[in-house]
């Protein structure tokens, strides 16, 4: 007794099985073909690091690297710059900015506004308005830092060290009211 098994429902032929595994076989190979030709494009084309050896790509390539820079020490603002920048407040006064980083070789690796606002915190004022073409020594450099910072205990507009405008203008009311104390702020001085 013989038993022949039913062919499955939904199962193809034998011959059809067959012929739709050549055709598997046959899109296998040129899809590897094509994966073989993306490959060695990338290998030619790509920048370097971009690929493994073998052409894939290396997805870390593209993963943002975590880069911390850190300034040496000559490179940091310190004591050269900012002894420079009191003898160019004393030479050329506030806002020669320019002129000051042509001067003085220290200062050189800086732009316009950052010198600006590294006077800024020696004189201890945010805005340099008031200072346009002010010239003054070391000691009148520090005696306007001292005057701004009281100015900024009476009017509580002290940020980060230095004297601020706010927009109720307490500042401008202040000197309003003190003439002295206003006197005393960017008097232009000749040596």
């Amino acid at each position: 007794m013989t038993t022949e098994l039913a062919p499955q429902q939904g199962a193809a032929p034998p011959a059809a099985q067959e012929l739709q595994q050549q055709q598997e076989q046959q899109g296998d190979a040129a899809l590897q073909e094509r994966i073989a030709w993306a490959a060695r494009m990338r290998q030619q084309f790509s920048p370097e690091g971009m690929c493994h050896p073998d052409g894939s790509i290396d997805q870390d390539f593209f993963k943002p690297k975590h880069i911390i820079i850190r300034l040496r020490d000559e490179e940091k603002w310190g004591p050269p710059q900012r002894e420079a920048l009191y003898k160019g407040l004393e030479r050329f006064g506030v806002g020669k900015w320019r002129e000051m980083i042509q001067a003085f070789p220290e200062l050189g690796r800086y732009k316009d506004t950052d010198i600006r606002v590294h006077a800024g915190r020696l004189l201890g004022a945010q805005s340099l308005a008031r200072h346009v073409g002010w010239k003054g020594d070391k000691a009148a450099v520090d005696a306007q830092r001292t005057l701004h910072l009281k100015i900024a205990e009476a009017t509580r507009c002290l940020k980060n060290g230095v004297l601020v405008e706010n927009d109720e203008g307490s500042v401008a009311r202040y000197l309003e009211e003190h003439p002295d104390m206003a006197a005393q702020i960017g008097v232009p001085r000749d040596f």
